[in-house]
């Protein structure tokens, strides 16, 4: 039994005086406390920092059209511009360009549209060099290359007025999308008795000839000008 208590003595005694060390070397060092949570502290805020740029990157650019996704070759037009020469879309590359389907007789969704892209090539400024901005007629009997040079320079005579076949306009309209047709229920003071119901599509192809979003009447054109200032800068 005696030698039990000294035993017992000498273990108490040992875990005694390392458990003081322990102590003596924790107030001892303070300042490598500190040190160590503050180094904690940045390593947690650089953290939090790279998962909200990375977050932030992720996201990009919000577009404002309906987007195709993924991206596609734009289809070809095979037509001729007003200028009389031959119509090549490949040979826009580099360019954003925007495409609206229409006819020169339209009342009122046509001009309103060519309106706001005359205006929207005005608040591109120098950048307005870098948009090619193409009206493709769905009345080819009527907008001759002549009228539709005459058409589209009212509104700015940088833009494309496209002749395309009649032969050839329905394969171009189906690889768009496009709805048009005659109607002659009332178009009494139209020539010919007839107007033409088409949809109101503005398509945006980017800079390497890809068919990137379609924007509708009723969006908003200030986001239409965001979109292609976006592309410009990709």
């Amino acid at each position: 039994m005696r030698k039990n208590r000294i035993k017992a003595k000498v273990w108490f005694q040992r875990n005694t005086e390392r458990n003081t060390e322990r102590e003596t070397q924790n107030i001892e060092q303070p300042g490598a406390v500190r040190r160590l949570r503050r180094g904690n502290l940045w390593r947690w805020l650089v953290a939090i920092l790279l998962v909200v740029v990375l977050t932030g990157c992720s996201r990009g650019h919000r577009f404002h059209g309906t987007l195709y996704d993924p991206p596609r070759p734009a289809p070809a037009i095979p037509g001729v511009n007003w200028d009389g020469q031959r119509f090549d879309l490949a040979e826009l590359q580099g360019k954003v360009v925007l495409i609206f389907f229409g006819f020169t007789y339209c009342p009122d969704a046509c001009p309103l549209t060519l309106a706001e892209l005359r205006q929207l090539h005005s608040d591109l400024g120098e950048q307005a060099d870098d948009v090619a901005v193409v009206f493709v007629s769905t009345d080819p009997e009527r907008d001759t290359p002549e009228r539709l040079g005459q058409y589209v320079s009212l509104f700015d005579p940088t833009f494309y007025g496209v002749h395309v076949t009649p032969a050839d306009l329905p394969a171009v309209k189906q690889a768009y999308g496009v709805f048009s047709e005659k109607n002659t229920s009332v178009a009494a003071n139209s020539p010919d008795g007839y107007l033409i119901d088409h949809s109101g599509y503005i398509y945006v192809i980017d800079k390497t000839g890809a068919l990137r979003m379609a924007f509708g009447y009723s969006l908003p054109k200030d986001g239409l000008l965001a979109d292609v200032q976006y592309l410009l800068a990709s």
